[in-house]
Order: structure tokens, then sequence, then C-alpha cells
């Protein structure tokens, strides 16, 4: 019998724990709490725009550095002829000299 009453006293324990609950939530939900997301739509469209500013940015740089690219030459070509051109020449000197 002791059982049957802890676990009558246990229930009947959690059963008034879940109204205080349940009272709980309905004053909660008789206040009518708002959001109010104004502020953080605001702030999500500015950073938005900073984004786009930043893309624009980096776009505009990155046209420039494929035009500059573009036109920049490493080596010019007369150079890169004449370093083959020795190669050639030392090769063959090297060669007749060592035969």
């Amino acid at each position: 019998m002791t059982k049957l009453e802890q676990l009558s006293e246990l229930l009947v324990a959690e059963i008034s724990q879940f109204e205080k609950t349940v009272e709980k939530l309905e004053k909660i939900q008789q206040q009518k709490i708002a959001i109010d997301t104004r502020a953080t739509e605001l702030l999500f469209k500015k950073h938005e725009e900073k984004v786009k500013e930043a893309l624009e940015h980096h776009s505009r740089e990155m046209k420039d550095l494929k035009l500059y690219l573009e036109n920049a030459k490493a080596y010019p070509t007369w150079a890169l002829i004449l370093f083959c051109g020795s190669l050639i020449v030392n090769g063959i000197l090297i060669y007749v000299f060592f035969t």
C-alpha cells in the first residue's frame, strides 16, 4: 500500500506542477508579446548593400588585373629568341670542344 501512496503523491505533485506551467503559459499568451524585426531587417539590408559594393569593387579590380596581365609580358620576345639561340650555340660549342 505504501508504494501506491507514494506513486499517487508523485502523480499529484506532477499534475500540480503541470497545472502551474500551463497557468504560466496562459499568462504569457495573454500578454501577446510581439517580436519587432524591423531593426534586424534594416541591419541585413545595410549588410547586403555593403556586400554588393564589395563585390562590385572586387569585380572591377579583377577586370583591371586581367587587362594588366594581358598587356604585360614577362620577357620581351627578342630576349627569349637570343637566349634560346645562345643555348643552341653553347651546346654546339661544347659538343665540338669535347669531341
